[in-house]
């Protein structure tokens, strides 16, 4: 009941936002007045709402990138495209390509030699001294070093004669494709961004959206989200809700399809409640431009007990913008569409690395606790204690033979009943084909597994690895071809831990007394 309570909450704070957005200056002319009315009438934002979109990816399947980037010909205010592909080999060539049959006019490629992070890492091992041990003077550093960058890029733009002026003959460039050597999503992230500030800056540009390669925005997934930031000027970024466009593909995405209607519409609002939103979903976020530069160059570099994370980059961007003072929102009646994993395997090295990831945000910051509401605070540990007492009631019930805490199924049941209600009937997505026939497969499918995930994520917390390949046809037979002992060190907590709930199900059912009792 309070997660609905603080979702409404969230709803009417984003509302008031974007109401705050349309308000109209008591100086404005008449004509201006009636102009602002009917903006507001059609539900447009308005002329504050020009962004830029900055799109990465590497390898991806080239039917869904084509699908992706026809997606944001629809897009109103949208004024630049910048498309980011980490990889320059002959294989990453059909993601350029298909930039190009997309956005054959007002287009250009750029190849850059090295990653821009590369030489930010550079740059900023000259300018640190060993003595520097101020927080100002790290920032100072850090500043330095992301003004540099930018240098460069804007010199890069001069090399390859780019004209983002439309007067200019051909009308100036409004879509950039970028593509570097392979390392990393935040590689090219890092790269995207660097380019973004200076697009940015050339074109008056505020808002950046940022996104995956297997993402399809809808009409207004940008404009919505960016009208949440521009009504409050304490918002850093937000994110909007997300559906599976590729519900129909297997049993496995029908299933996640499911999931995400039943979990991410509440469990995402309620930190967001707060204005302080834990994650910017990679495929759907967006950005105030002028909140990057400050916490570009500490993102790219990050380390936990010495070793460099790379697999959290949408939760440590966040995490920057919460530590620096900058509201984070959720806007839940908002929508993009996103792929997920076709096969039970690709699903859960997903759902570990986001584990991996949430861990690593959640106990390596604690101050961020005390800069933001405890509602915040709350919403973390919720996530992170439940799924460990499941997993230790369990081992604790097959060791003993006794309950180690009280459960009731008319609970479940009633908790259950009452918010896929709240979710039929204020979700903005409307849920899966048949969605009551799939709701309780989804929620065993996605709970099941759970704790073992969460022990497991824990166990291998400082693992930097993606755990899936990307869906070129290339890079999906390697993964086929892939070790035995990989594939069992992947999956193998998962076939145990099944295992265990057999065992767990066969004593609890066989105990009719227990059962009943508890």
């Amino acid at each position: 009941m309070i997660s609905i309570f603080v979702a409404e909450y969230n709803r009417w704070a984003n509302e008031k936002r974007r109401l705050k957005l349309h308000e109209t200056p008591p100086s404005t002319p008449t004509g201006d007045i009636e102009k602002a009315l009917l903006t507001m009438q059609n539900g447009s934002p308005g002329e504050i709402t020009r962004c830029m979109a900055a799109i990465v990816g590497y390898r991806e399947d080239p039917d869904l990138f084509y699908r992706a980037l026809e997606s944001y010909k629809a897009t109103e205010g949208l004024d630049f495209t910048l498309v980011g592909v980490d990889g320059d080999q002959a294989a990453d060539m059909d993601m350029v390509r298909v930039f190009q049959m997309v956005y054959p006019k007002n287009s250009a490629v750029i190849h850059l030699d090295e990653p821009l992070g590369e030489i930010a890492m550079r740059t900023y091992s000259k300018l640190v001294d060993p003595d520097m041990r101020t927080p100002e003077d790290i920032d100072y550093c850090n500043e330095l070093t992301i003004a540099h960058c930018c240098q460069l890029a804007r010199e890069i733009l001069r090399e390859h004669d780019i004209q983002f002026d439309k007067t200019q003959p051909g009308g100036g460039i409004t879509k950039l494709c970028i593509y570097e050597p392979h390392m990393h999503k935040k590689a090219i992230m890092f790269t995207s961004f660097i380019f973004s500030i200076v697009i940015s800056e050339v074109l008056d540009i505020e808002f950046m959206w940022s996104s995956d390669s297997d993402t399809i925005v809808l009409p207004d997934s940008l404009q919505k989200t960016i009208a949440t930031v521009a009504g409050d000027e304490n918002a850093g970024g937000a994110s909007s809700g997300l559906v599976v466009h590729n519900e129909h593909d297997t049993l496995w995405t029908k299933l996640g399809s499911a999931v995400y209607w039943c979990e991410l519409y509440l469990t995402r609002s309620t930190s967001a409640s707060s204005g302080t939103s834990d994650c910017q979903s990679g495929p759907s976020t967006v950005f105030r431009i002028s909140a990057l530069p400050g916490i570009l160059y500490c993102w790219y570099t990050q380390k936990v007990m010495g070793k460099r994370m790379i697999v959290n980059e949408d939760r440590h961007l966040t995490t920057n913008l919460l530590l620096r003072g900058w509201t984070v929102t959720y806007v839940s009646d908002t929508l993009t569409a996103t792929d997920t994993p076709t096969t039970l395997s690709r699903w859960l090295l997903q759902q570990v690395r986001w584990g991996r990831a949430t861990h690593i945000e959640t106990f390596q910051q604690p101050k961020v606790y005390l800069l933001n509401h405890p509602v915040f605070f709350w919403a973390a540990m919720k996530r992170e204690i439940g799924p460990l007492i499941v997993f230790f009631s369990i081992l604790y019930y097959l060791i003993t033979g006794h309950p180690f805490v009280y459960f009731c199924w008319w609970d479940l049941v009633f908790r259950a009943g009452y918010t896929i209600i709240y979710n039929w009937l204020r979700n903005p997505d409307r849920g899966p084909t048949n969605g009551f026939a799939w709701i309780i497969p989804a929620l065993l499918f996605y709970n099941l597994p759970l704790p073992a995930i969460q022990i497991w994520s824990m166990a291998t917390v400082l693992e930097g690895g993606w755990g899936t390949t990307m869906r070129s046809n290339g890079e999906m037979s390697k993964q086929s071809q892939s070790q035995l002992w990989k594939r069992w060190h992947d999956l193998g907590f998962f076939v145990l831990w099944m295992g265990v709930i057999e065992l767990f199900g066969w004593g609890y059912w066989s105990r009719p007394s227990l059962r009943f009792t508890h």
